[in-house]
């Protein structure tokens, strides 16, 4: 199963849209809207490979690039020829395809629609529906954080005697068998 970004160049198509409803309505006008060549997604595709060659995490997670992305993004792009290019992705775990894509697109002027929630990324850092972009930071805070970083530690708010009884307790339990 795959997720899909629909991605459009504003500049080309459509001013910026100012909500959710009118972002998936943009999308969904735009993708059935032939279109010549767009060179900013041919720079997006090469953008998205330069992510993943970048991202050691997602080396260490074994995936290849066609794995990482669900197909070479290069292509997908070449292959476009409707004024939205749709990129699906895998779908589990997305965060950090969704979070590379939205950088790479913001950084060439590219509007980014998460298709299966309804999350619009523009070029400028809003995110559409404003509502959401703490959920969106939570989950970018969450896929960069590092196992040290998961591990609360809980501080210990027993006196000292307290700790000692609780210790030679748990000693004297363990060695008991007659119970």
């Amino acid at each position: 199963m795959s997720y899909d970004l629909c991605i459009w160049d504003p500049s080309r198509h459509a001013p910026l849209p100012t909500s959710r409803k009118e972002a998936i309505a943009t999308a969904e006008r735009l993708e059935a809207l032939s279109d010549s060549a767009n060179s900013r997604f041919s720079e997006l595709g090469a953008l998205l490979v330069q992510r993943y060659d970048d991202d050691a995490d997602a080396k260490n997670d074994g995936a290849t690039l066609t794995a990482f992305w669900g197909s070479d993004p290069r292509q997908r792009a070449a292959a476009c020829s409707s004024a939205v290019l749709r990129l699906s992705i895998p779908s589990d775990p997305c965060t950090r395809q969704i979070s590379h894509a939205v950088d790479a697109a913001a950084s060439l002027g590219l509007v980014v629609m998460d298709d299966e929630i309804g999350l619009c990324f523009l070029p400028d850092g809003t995110i559409l529906p404003e509502e959401d972009r703490e959920a969106w930071e939570s989950d970018l805070a969450e896929m960069r954080a590092g196992p040290e970083d998961l591990v609360e530690s809980k501080p210990d708010g027993r006196t000292f005697l307290e700790k000692l009884g609780g210790e030679l307790f748990d000693a004297i339990g363990r060695g008991n068998k007659r119970i």
